[in-house]
C-alpha cells in the first residue's frame, strides 16, 4: 500500500513545484516587458543630445516600440505552432537582452537597433504570455494574469524612478540607466531555461480544430476594440499629463508624483481585479465599471484639472482594471491555447496600433486647437466607446 500512494503524492508534489517555478519565470518576463522602455523617457533628452537627434527624432524612437508591438504581435501566433510556447518565449528574452546591450552601446546605429529588437522581444512575449497561462494554468487564469500585469506595472513604475539616478552615476550617464536592463533579462532566461527542457517544450502540438481566422470573429474584434481603446487613453495620460499639468498650473515635480500615483494604483487594481474576475458569470459589469472609472478621471480632467490627483485615481483604477479584464479575455474567449495565442496577437496588434497613434493625435489637437480641452474631449469620447466594446466583448462565448 505504502509503494503505491508514495509516488502519486511524489508525482503531486513534483507538479506543485514545476507550476511554481513556472509561475516565477512568468513573472520574471513580466518584469522585462515594460521596464526597457519605461525607462527611457527621464533620460530621453540626454540621448538627444548625446545624439545630436532632432525633436521628431526623438519622438520616433519614443514611439517606435509601441509601432512594432503593432507590427510584430500578429507574428507571435505562428512562433509558436513552429517553436512552441516555451522556446519562443525564450527566444523574446534573448532579443530583449540583445537590445538593451546594444542599445546602450554609444553608437547611433546601436540606439535604433537596438530598440528595434527590444520591442520585436516584448511584442512576442506580451502575446504568448497569456496562451501559456491558459494552457498551464487553466483554473487560475485571471490569478496568473493578474499577477503578470501588476509585476508589469510595478517594475515599469520603477524604470521610470530609477532612470534618472541611475544616469548620475559615474561616467555611464544614459547609458547605465538603459543598459542596466540587461541584467534582469539575463535573470529571466536562467529562470526560464529549464522550462526549455520540459514534456510541453520538447512537444511542439498543433491545433486539434481548424476554425475561421479569429480576424472574422465579432467577439475578437470587440475584444480587440476594448483593448485599443483603453491602451489609447492610458498612453495619451502617460505621455502628455505633464503638458497639460503644466497648464493647469501644476508644477512638474508634483505632475510626475500624480503620475506615479496613477501607475501605482493601477497595479492595486491589477491584482483586485483578478480575484473579482473569478466571482463573476461572465466580464460584463467589470468591463461597464473599469470603462466607467475612466470615464470620470478624463471627464474630471477635461472640466476640473485642478484636482488631478484625484480624477488620476480614478483613471489608473480603471486602467488597471481593464488591462487585467482585456489579457484574460484572450483566454476565456479562446477554446484553446492555440486559438489564444490567435486573439492576443490581433487584440495587441489593434490595440498598441491604436495606441500608438494616441499620443500623436494628442499632441496635433493641442496645437491646432491651443488648449488641452480638445484632446481631453476625444479621450472622453475613447472611454465612452471603450465601455460598449467592453460589454459586448464581456459576453460569455468564444471567438469561434
Amino acid at each position: 500500500m505504502v509503494s503505491m500512494t508514495t509516488p502519486s503524492a511524489a508525482t503531486r508534489a513534483g507538479h506543485s513545484v514545476f507550476n511554481v517555478s513556472l509561475l516565477i519565470g512568468i513573472l520574471l518576463i513580466a518584469a522585462n516587458l515594460r521596464a526597457p522602455i519605461t525607462s527611457l523617457g527621464p533620460v530621453l533628452t540626454e540621448v538627444q543630445q548625446f545624439f545630436g537627434l532632432t525633436t521628431a527624432a526623438a519622438g520616433l524612437l519614443n514611439a517606435l516600440p509601441l509601432l512594432i508591438f503593432a507590427c510584430a504581435s500578429p507574428l507571435a501566433p505562428w512562433l509558436t505552432r513552429s517553436l512552441g510556447l516555451e522556446r519562443a518565449l525564450f527566444g523574446a528574452l534573448c532579443l530583449i537582452a540583445a537590445g538593451c546591450l546594444i542599445r546602450s552601446s554609444g553608437s547611433y546605429s546601436g540606439l535604433w537597433l537596438g530598440t528595434l529588437l527590444i520591442g520585436t522581444g516584448i511584442a512576442v512575449a506580451n502575446v504568448l504570455v497569456v496562451p501559456l497561462v491558459k494552457r498551464d494554468f487553466a483554473h487560475h487564469t485571471s490569478l496568473c494574469v493578474g499577477l503578470y500585469a501588476a509585476t508589469m506595472a510595478l517594475i515599469a513604475a520603477l524604470g521610470s524612478g530609477l532612470a534618472a539616478p541611475l544616469s548620475k552615476i559615474g561616467g555611464y550617464a544614459w547609458k547605465l540607466s538603459l543598459g542596466v536592463w540587461f541584467v534582469l533579462a539575463m535573470a529571466a532566461m536562467l529562470c526560464w531555461w529549464p522550462q526549455l527542457k520540459s514534456s510541453s517544450a520538447l512537444a511542439v502540438s498543433q491545433p486539434e480544430r481548424k476554425g475561421r481566422s479569429v480576424w472574422l470573429s465579432p467577439i475578437a474584434w470587440q475584444v480587440s476594440m476594448f483593448m485599443a481603446l483603453q491602451t489609447v487613453v492610458f498612453y495619451t495620460l502617460i505621455d502628455w499629463f505633464p503638458a497639460m499639468a503644466a497648464s493647469a498650473g501644476i508644477g512638474a515635480a508634483q505632475a510626475g508624483a500624480y503620475l506615479f500615483a496613477y501607475q501605482a494604483i493601477a497595479v492595486v487594481a491589477n491584482l483586485s481585479t483578478s480575484v473579482a474576475i473569478k466571482r463573476l458569470s461572465d466580464q460584463r459589469l467589470l468591463g461597464f465599471i473599469c470603462s466607467l472609472a475612466i470615464v470620470v478621471g478624463v471627464s474630471g480632467l477635461l472640466y476640473a484639472p485642478s484636482q488631478s490627483l484625484v480624477w488620476l485615481l480614478f483613471a489608473g483604477t480603471g486602467a488597471g482594471m481593464s488591462m487585467v479584464t482585456c489579457l484574460t479575455l484572450f483566454g476565456l474567449r479562446a477554446r484553446d491555447h492555440h486559438q489564444a495565442s490567435a486573439l492576443s496577437g490581433m487584440g495587441q496588434c489593434i490595440g498598441y496600433g491604436l495606441g500608438a497613434s494616441g499620443p500623436f493625435f494628442a499632441g496635433w489637437l493641442h496645437e491646432t486647437w491651443g488648449s488641452w480641452k480638445a484632446p481631453l474631449a476625444v479621450l472622453l469620447v475613447a472611454a465612452c466607446l471603450q465601455g460598449f466594446f467592453a460589454v459586448l466583448a464581456g459576453r460569455d462565448r468564444f471567438a469561434n
